[in-house]
């Protein structure tokens, strides 16, 4: 980035804000008016009108329900735009009062028959309810028969419709009429206002409801049809509108004094020169701000630039935090290991080929820059890992294996049906458990052992103390890996990974007698290496305590084996149940409920492995590897003229 400052005389401050919001290629810096010779700047003098006409066509969009931009394109002059906006707003307006109105005489037409349906099965006229000096009128809804009222209170009289009840007592027994009712569950209803038959009125009520709801479906229609043929306009209007207004409102971001104005931001160094040739060919002084000590004074907005594969995961790096201006950007480091993480759970080629076919649709039907684009393609990408793990690893689709596990013949699989996969089976999930946790040991090493050498990259130039306390805590981490391995080589992995890859390891035992105090045993330079801990001390007083922090960081990468064996336990056990004993029974009855409900297992189990397994891979990035490396609290960089879009 480099630091910009552009400077020119006050008549050509429309020009240069065209210009800028042309190349969009500036980070403004505001400027907050600290300063008495140049303050902050006003308006240009078309913002208020296009202000006022802007806030008329988001009403307008508010009234015709116009959320989406429409596939249609239409083209707009902004000269044209108030004459066309007023009348519009004139139009509309007056169907949304009457459309207001009508819904308003609704409310109230409904809430009068609710009133008047309980006494209208009584039949008695609502001046019969009133008037009386002696007795209390009850009237209420009872949710049991109410036997033995009469012969409770012979001086009453009672009336009884369906659910309903009207007493006639004594202003006295009220209170003992009232707990009589109470007993079959009575609630009290108020009288309404009016005379005459409730039958009566309530019909009357009953028609002009009928009648305004045609009414309102008449004005309903209009508005539709108004929506049908203004929506391409109204979308376009705001947006070039928000432009506008975007440009006439700018020079409240600019230092302005009477004669001349100033602008600050920061500017991609690769963009310079053009910005500069531009603004210069209308008399505008621009300077390049750039230092070669990297802008120590103030920390610049963050631009990222990814692979293209990479680039749709550079949101969930801005939902954690952006990237500092000091610090490798961490998107590919999301985008290798948070899709292997998710894959690795799934491990089913039926669900990854699931997940892939998202992102296909995904990728015809929808914008790319939309939010769901962008975690469809996500999971789209774990999908792809899905389907490797599945066919090359776990030899499984759709929560069946290819092949039986030797010695369990019995277990429902693809031969089960007559098809053969030529593929052998690796890692069974149900029986390879140990497998699937060291696996889980080995990634966490290597995700977490990434991330302190990023964390040393990172601090070398800024502070050597940091940087040797990252590589501290790498040695640290390598020692519990291979102390790990040493322990649990009784796993053929882990055998594998101890006798081949750490074949180099010193294999010599501790001769400090810590076996005996600690009851394992412990290989001398994995003991040396965990004491890199003690580099920490660069970092902080109390780093090296924070070992069995780290552990525990390891042990949280067994989840990844949990979650990996319980959705495959869960659809296993679904897959079972429902084949053996629904769809193999023969009965057709059993047969289609069988596959119903295994449709609805598996669309279960689809589910809830995307969520869990979304969840997990993300968090371990996030609460595990990051906070190793990433401080994140960057700015990110928002040129001015271009339009922001929406992020979870």
């Amino acid at each position: 980035m480099s630091r910009a400052v552009i400077a020119g005389p006050r008549d050509k401050l429309p020009q240069c804000i065209e210009v800028l919001h042309e190349l969009k290629l500036i980070h403004i810096i505001d400027h907050h008016g600290e300063d008495d010779t140049f303050r902050i700047g006003k308006p240009l003098s078309p913002a208020a009108e296009l202000s006022d006409n802007l806030i008329k066509l988001r009403s307008i969009a508010s009234i015709l329900a116009i959320k989406a931009p429409t596939k249609e394109k239409e083209r707009v002059r902004i000269e044209e735009l108030r004459q066309k906006v007023l009348s519009l707003e004139l139009n509309i307006t007056e169907e949304d009062a009457a459309r207001k109105k009508a819904e308003g005489l609704l409310g109230d037409l409904e809430r009068r028959i609710e009133e008047l349906r309980p006494f209208a099965s009584i039949g008695l006229p609502l001046e019969a309810y009133r008037g009386y000096e002696s007795l209390t009128v009850i009237v209420g809804r009872v949710q049991r028969d109410i036997a033995g009222f009469e012969e409770a209170m012979p001086v009453a009289e009672i009336f009884r419709g369906p659910d309903v009840v009207a007493a006639f007592v004594p202003r006295a027994s009220s209170e003992q009429a009232l707990a009589l009712l109470g007993r079959s569950g009575f609630t009290q209803l108020d009288i309404p206002a009016g005379e005459g038959s409730p039958k009566a009125l309530l019909d009357a009520a009953v028609a002009d409801r009928d009648k305004w709801e045609a009414r309102l479906e008449e004005i309903q229609g209009r508005l539709e049809k108004m929506r049908e043929r203004y929506a391409a306009f109204v979308v376009a209007a705001e947006e070039a509108l928000e432009v506008e207004v975007d440009k006439a409102e700018a020079p409240l971001r600019f230092a302005v004094s009477d004669h001349s104005f100033v602008i600050d931001g920061w500017v991609p160094s690769s963009g310079f020169k053009a910005l500069q040739t531009r603004l210069e060919g209308l008399g505008i002084y621009v300077e390049s701000g750039e230092s070669k000590e990297g802008h120590e004074d103030e920390a610049p907005p963050v631009l990222l630039r990814n692979p293209k594969p990479a680039r749709p995961f550079e949101f969930l790096i801005h939902l954690y935090s952006t990237p500092s201006y000091h610090e490798l950007d961490p998107t590919l480091f999301l985008f290798i290991a948070a899709p292997f993480f998710f894959g690795f759970m799934i491990g089913d080629v039926g669900y990854g080929a699931l997940f892939i076919a998202l992102g296909v649709v995904a990728a015809i039907r929808l914008n790319p820059k939309s939010i769901w684009w962008r975690i469809l393609f996500v999971t789209a990408v774990g999908g792809v890992w899905s389907v490797l793990f599945g066919l090359f690893v776990f030899g499984e689709a759709f929560g069946l294996p290819f092949h039986p596990a030797p010695g369990h013949l019995e277990e429902l699989n693809w031969e089960s049906f007559g098809m053969f996969v030529p593929i052998p089976t690796l890692i069974h999930k149900a029986f390879g458990i140990a497998d699937m946790i060291y696996l889980s040991l080995l990634f966490a090493a290597l995700h977490l052992g990434t991330g302190y050498l990023i964390g040393f990259v990172n601090e070398v130039h800024h502070n050597k103390g940091h940087a040797v306390a990252k590589l501290g805590w790498f040695m640290c981490l390598f020692g519990l890996f291979t102390l790990l391995t040493y322990s649990l080589r009784w796993n053929p992995i882990a055998r594998w990974v101890w006798d081949v890859p750490l074949g180099w390891f010193p294999r010599m035992i501790e001769p400090l007698g810590l076996r005996g105090f600690l009851g394992v045993e412990i290989p001398f330079a994995s003991f040396i290496l965990i004491l890199g801990a003690l580099l920490g001390l660069f970092e902080s007083v109390i780093a090296p305590i924070e070992v069995a922090s780290l552990l525990a960081n390891i042990m949280s990468y067994m989840r990844l084996a949990g979650i990996g064996i319980g959705k495959a336990a869960i659809a296993a056990a679904f897959n079972t149940i429902l084949f053996q004993d629904m769809i193999l029974t023969g009965q057709i009855g059993f047969v289609i409920g069988g596959i119903a409900f295994l449709i609805m297992a598996q669309v279960l189990v689809f589910l809830l492995g995307w969520i869990s397994a979304g969840i997990q891979a993300l968090r371990l990035n996030y609460m595990e590897a990051f906070i190793k490396f990433y401080k994140g609290n960057g700015i990110p960089f928002r040129p001015f003229g271009l339009r922001a879009t929406q992020e979870v």
